[in-house]
């Protein structure tokens, strides 16, 4: 199923980001779909990424990361998701932070906290989405599994069943052909979502084959109707 037939110019797509740089990987053609329909667009990160020691030890040449390391490296990684939103056609604004713990979303779940799930609300009854783009449940990564998770609660807790489109990054075994919608991307759209990944800079030091490789013809969404 063409994912372009199901877009509308009168959608209001909130794209949920476990992480700076899971929006260019995982939808960086869908956010430029939906800009050039008309589409209003949001991103939100949950995390800054900010406990990510091995490309940080790399780059900075230090063994010990503390407390202020990682505000530092998480400030630097909001950096480049706002140069990544806005390659991707969006204004600096549409990024929204959180700033919840990185490494420690599927506890937030757990624990029900209050915090947490208070943000995804008010975002959520903000914003007033049509879509949601959400990292899938069945991806490998735990902060993925549990944004998934924190996203359904808050739609529980603000009376909300909203259809969603989900993204796997990290893979367990998938058919997208059987159980997917697929956007195929234009040169144009893969050369900018290509851009867009290359601007999360700290990620590519060590990295870099895999995340480019990200720019694919085709991404893939698990599509979730509200019942």
């Amino acid at each position: 199923m063409p994912l372009f037939h199901t877009l509308s110019p009168h959608d209001r797509v909130l794209v949920f980001a476990p992480h700076p740089d899971d929006e260019a990987l995982g939808c960086g053609g869908l956010i430029q779909h939906a800009v050039a329909l008309g589409a209003q667009v949001r991103v939100v990160f949950q995390t800054s990424g900010d406990n990510n020691p091995w490309p940080q030890r790399y780059v900075e040449q230090r063994w010990v990361i503390d407390e202020d390391c990682r505000r530092r490296w998480g400030a630097r990684r909001r950096l480049e998701a706002v140069r990544s939103v806005e390659t991707l056609g969006l204004q600096a604004e549409a990024a929204v932070f959180f700033g919840l713990p990185d490494q420690g979303l599927t506890r937030l779940w757990q624990e029900k906290d209050e915090q947490a799930l208070a943000l995804h609300v008010a975002e959520l009854q903000t914003f007033r989405p049509t879509l949601l783009v959400v990292p899938s449940e069945d991806d490998n990564h735990p902060d993925h599994v549990g944004s998934h998770a924190l996203i359904h609660e808050a739609m529980k807790c603000a009376g909300m069943n909203l259809p969603e489109w989900a993204y796997l990054i990290h893979r367990r075994w998938f058919c997208p052909e059987a159980s997917g919608l697929t956007l195929q991307l234009t040169l144009a759209q893969k050369a900018r979502k290509l851009a867009a990944i290359e601007c999360h800079e700290t990620q590519l030091f060590l990295s870099s084959s895999r995340f480019c490789s990200y720019a694919r013809d085709q991404e893939v969404f698990i599509p979730s109707n509200p019942s």
